[in-house]
Order: structure tokens, then C-alpha cells, then sequence
């Protein structure tokens, strides 16, 4: 189920990427969920990250997808908040959104070990590649001013940043979460199979943790939609955990200690030449 490549000190923060398959029972996805997040809770994790699209098939049309979101979006938010206290673990997942218009939006949300509110996000880069299009079945988000439109959320002496899937194809919206701080890179992700796309998910990944000297938590659906793979990376680009197979967990600590010594010998982000601006 998961494979944990080094011991977990005992006064580490813990975080869990959980893997699971979002299908068409919402009831039934809640319940999978639980027992994840009550597994990560009993081994230590204080943060644990569902993938996008959790609530609901994201392969169901467009109208299907809209109709769940109008009808059970508001209840799969407050399952997910219930599990977050019932459990004492912040969970961070994908869930269908109304966006008052034709098509449902494709969001993150994340509540504290209290269900407190901590961050939301809409998706911003719709996947609109290798024949699929996104853009037909979820509402893409505006961008906003300052960069409103990004998530970024406090937690246990780290700064996470959200995003979702596709997003981690542009290096410059993972810039801009750790311009804004983050130091952990949240991916929740549907990632759907298809050409070199296992080796296009782990090198991405790697890639966002390595340019940015940050952590990378990143979680996926299962085969055989998804390719699952669920990881935790290194500020160094190493995979210290990763989940095989169906469902289940790859757990891993985190260390300030560990960023401030990647970034000690690799100062990239202080080399830095140019900023990043919006494209409207």
C-alpha cells in the first residue's frame, strides 16, 4: 500500500498523501475517505492530502458533474470537514463546486485538525491535452488581482501551497506559491493515464520540488483511470515516500531544518533574475 524509505522521527510533523479513487457515490467516496485519514491520524500524520475529484467519477459528463456539485457539494464539504475533527487531522481534498453557471468548478478545499476553514482553491489550468478537454466539463477560475487567485494556508511551522493536477505543468504558479511563502507544495491530482504520462508525474513532480527547493506532497487517483503514485518529495528531488497500487498512503516527515539545509548549498531561489507576472 505505501512504502516508507526512512523512519519517522518521533517529533517530526507527518504528512500523508492519501491514493483513492473518486467514484459515483458520494456516500461511499466519504466512507473510503474516513478510513484513510483515520489510518494516517493513527500513524502520526498531521496533514493528510485526497486527490482531485475525490467526490465524485471526474470521467462522468459534463452535466452529471454539475448536477452532483448543485446537489451534494455543500455535503461532501461538510463530510470532509467532519472527518478533519472527527479525526484531529487536517485534510485537504478535490470536490465539484456550483459555479452558478452551466459547469461545475473544480476545487481544493482544506480544513484544519478543527475544521477550521484553512484555504480554497478553483482550479486554474483546465487539462485541455492528449485529446481530453477539460474545459468542457468544469468552469476554468479568473485570475484575480495580486495573485488573489492562488491558496496558501499556515500549518504546524510550514506554509502549504495548493495545487491541483494539470497546474504542475507550469513552473511559474508553483514560483509564486513559494514567492508567497510556501515552503510544502500540496498536488492533488486525477492524473490520467496515457503516453510516458507515469514518467511525466514523477519527473514533474521532482522537477517543482528541485527548482524550488521545497516539498512536494502529491496525491493521485489509482490505476486504471489515474496513475497513481503518490509521493512525498524531498526539497532535494528524492522521493522519501510513495504509494503502489490502489488505495493508500505514503506518509513522510517534514523538517525546516531539511529545506534551510537544501537551500543553504543550493541558493537558487536567492539567484533568481526575474519575476513572475500575470498573462490576463
Amino acid at each position: 500500500m505505501s512504502a516508507d524509505l526512512q523512519p519517522v522521527p518521533s517529533a517530526a510533523t507527518v504528512v500523508a498523501a492519501a491514493q483513492f479513487a473518486g467514484t459515483a457515490d458520494v456516500s461511499a467516496n466519504l466512507a473510503g475517505m474516513e478510513q484513510l485519514a483515520a489510518e494516517a491520524a493513527r500513524r502520526g500524520a498531521a496533514l493528510v492530502v485526497f486527490p482531485e475529484a475525490s467526490m465524485y467519477d471526474f470521467s462522468a459528463p459534463a452535466e452529471e458533474i454539475a448536477a452532483v456539485a448543485r446537489r451534494d457539494g455543500s455535503r461532501f464539504e461538510s463530510g470532509v470537514r467532519a472527518i478533519a475533527e472527527r479525526h484531529g487531522i487536517a485534510v485537504v481534498a478535490g470536490l465539484y463546486s456550483d459555479g452558478g453557471g452551466p459547469l461545475a468548478r473544480n476545487t481544493l478545499v482544506a480544513f484544519d485538525a478543527g475544521a477550521k476553514p484553512l484555504g480554497r482553491y478553483e482550479k486554474l489550468h483546465l487539462y485541455d491535452a492528449f485529446h481530453y478537454r477539460e474545459s468542457d466539463k468544469n468552469a476554468r477560475a479568473p485570475l484575480l488581482d495580486d495573485f488573489a487567485e492562488l491558496t496558501t494556508f499556515d500549518l504546524a511551522g510550514f506554509r502549504f501551497g495548493l495545487l491541483n493536477c494539470y497546474d504542475i505543468r507550469f513552473p511559474e504558479m508553483a514560483r509564486l506559491l513559494v514567492d508567497r511563502g510556501a515552503d510544502v507544495l500540496l498536488v492533488s491530482s486525477g492524473w490520467v493515464v496515457g503516453p510516458l504520462k507515469e514518467m511525466h508525474w514523477e519527473t514533474l513532480l521532482k522537477a517543482r520540488a528541485i527548482e524550488n527547493t521545497a516539498y512536494v506532497v502529491a496525491s493521485c487517483q489509482p490505476a486504471p483511470m489515474s496513475v497513481g503514485l503518490s509521493m512525498v518529495v524531498d526539497p532535494s528531488g528524492i522521493a522519501t515516500a510513495t504509494a503502489a497500487g490502489g488505495a493508500g498512503l505514503a506518509l513522510a516527515p517534514l523538517s525546516a531544518g531539511r529545506i534551510a539545509a537544501v537551500r543553504e548549498i543550493l541558493p537558487c531561489l536567492a539567484h533568481r533574475r526575474y519575476q513572475v507576472v500575470q498573462k490576463r
